[in-house]
């Protein structure tokens, strides 16, 4: 072999040495990412459902008019697929699966099921999916013709409390936010802010003023729980409107949700753009002081709430309108012409 050739061979050993080494590294990488994707998903279908005692782990309908899908999550809670960190209220999920649990069909030859639009679908921790059509209501309305996984050969009657919690709007389930517990013993001061309001002097010019009301609360250093109350330094602790503000703060309750990821246009037709704004300071049971902040936008089309949001959360709510009548006053007029 000449001195040529051994050099060639040199360097071909020298080249297949560099590329095994090269795919070392790359299935070395390969290695670790799947061990490491293996550890993140070391829970399975099946202990979700055993941890949570569940028959199943996802859960998808269409009640006709939308589709929702759901899944578990180990610690036993559902969450909306399209929104898992929307505040479901997991309670019209789990009436739906205990529906499911309890199913009693009877066999019948009857059909109507040619175009159904009310289904749903359950899925098990081994994967076995459980299918529900409904279609037309039986005579007596109360019950519904429906096949089960899909048998054409069989068509079953089932109660109708399965279709009637399935028509449960999504928002409906939402857990509505828990308002800390604003009590005049509690409060240390208010705030209201009104919108810019269009205002007229004595000789016609017009000018855009926003109104801006601070209240504060002196509490009694002894055992007794009396508050007196002071606005621009006059004590207005026995004026009405204050009465009737703290009344209400005492019993503010969100009603429901009407947009818990609104877009631009919602937040403005919502009156969001220049809403009234309320500031409460106040003391929590274990003595820290905590800032409560709303903010009133529009009232609803039927009239009965106003729109609300809390603070920098995105979502708006809807409260009673009788709940924000008081403070509604006192924003665009002030103590003094309120009371």
């Amino acid at each position: 072999m000449s001195w040529k050739e051994k050099r060639l061979i040199t360097i071909l050993s020298i080249i297949l040495a560099v590329l095994c080494a090269a795919v070392l590294v790359v299935l070395s990488i390969r290695y670790r990412a799947a061990q490491a994707a293996k550890d993140q998903n070391t829970v399975s279908p099946s202990d979700i459902a055993e941890a949570a005692q569940s028959e199943y782990v996802a859960l998808s309908y269409s009640n006709g008019s939308s589709t929702l899908s759901f899944s578990l999550f180990v610690e036993g809670i559902w969450s909306w697929d399209s929104e898992p960190d929307f505040p479901l209220d997991d309670t019209h999920v789990k009436s739906i699966l205990t529906i499911l649990e309890t199913l009693m069909p009877e066999d019948l030859s009857v059909y109507g099921l040619d175009a159904p639009d009310v289904s749903l679908t359950a899925t098990a921790p081994d994967d076995a999916v459980l299918t529900v059509t409904l279609g037309n209501a039986t005579t007596d309305g109360t019950s519904y013709y429906a096949t089960i996984n899909s048998d054409p050969d069989h068509v079953f009657i089932l109660a109708g409390t399965l279709r009637q919690a399935m028509q449960t709007p999504i928002y409906q389930m939402c857990r509505l936010p828990e308002l800390p517990e604003l009590t005049e013993s509690t409060i240390t001061s208010i705030q209201l802010q009104g919108p810019l309001v269009e205002q007229v002097d004595l000789e016609g010019n017009s000018t855009q003023v926003r109104n801006s009301t601070v209240l504060t609360a002196t509490h009694a250093e002894d055992d007794s729980t009396a508050v007196s109350w002071r606005s621009g330094g006059a004590n207005i602790t026995d004026a009405p409107s204050l009465r009737a503000l703290l009344e209400d703060l005492a019993a503010l309750k969100v009603a429901e949700c009407v947009d818990f990821r609104p877009s631009d246009d919602a937040v403005t037709f919502c009156g969001f753009q220049d809403p009234v704004t309320l500031t409460v300071h106040y003391q929590t049971a274990t003595g820290i002081e905590g800032i409560f902040e709303m903010n009133v936008g529009t009232q609803n089309m039927g009239g009965t709430g106003r729109y609300v949001r809390f603070g920098d959360e995105p979502a708006i709510y809807l409260m009673e309108l009788e709940l924000l009548d008081p403070m509604m006053r006192l924003a665009y007029q002030g103590m003094e012409e309120a009371s």
